[in-house]
């Protein structure tokens, strides 16, 4: 669900936005990742991001991804009341 690049950026962005919305990256296996990546109907990992009563605001599979990827699905999330 993540790798050194992306830990860094989600990271950077929860400093920024962490008051405004809970930003956290995890390893597949941890916490409830599994269940959490299969509901969003990725294949093995990615960024799931859900709004505070838990529906889905985005899912992007994989981590080829950088940081405009990150910062939109945050401000999807930021969008969200």
């Amino acid at each position: 669900m993540l790798c050194d690049k992306i830990t860094v950026i989600v990271n950077d962005q929860s400093k920024k936005h962490g008051k405004k919305v809970a930003i956290s990256a995890c390893k597949v296996g941890e916490g409830n990742s599994k269940e959490d990546i299969k509901s969003a109907k990725l294949a093995s990992h990615g960024i799931v991001a859900r709004d505070k009563n838990g529906k889905l605001v985005a899912a992007v599979e994989g981590h080829n991804y950088g940081k405009a990827k990150v910062v939109e699905v945050i401000s999807k999330l930021l969008k969200v009341k």
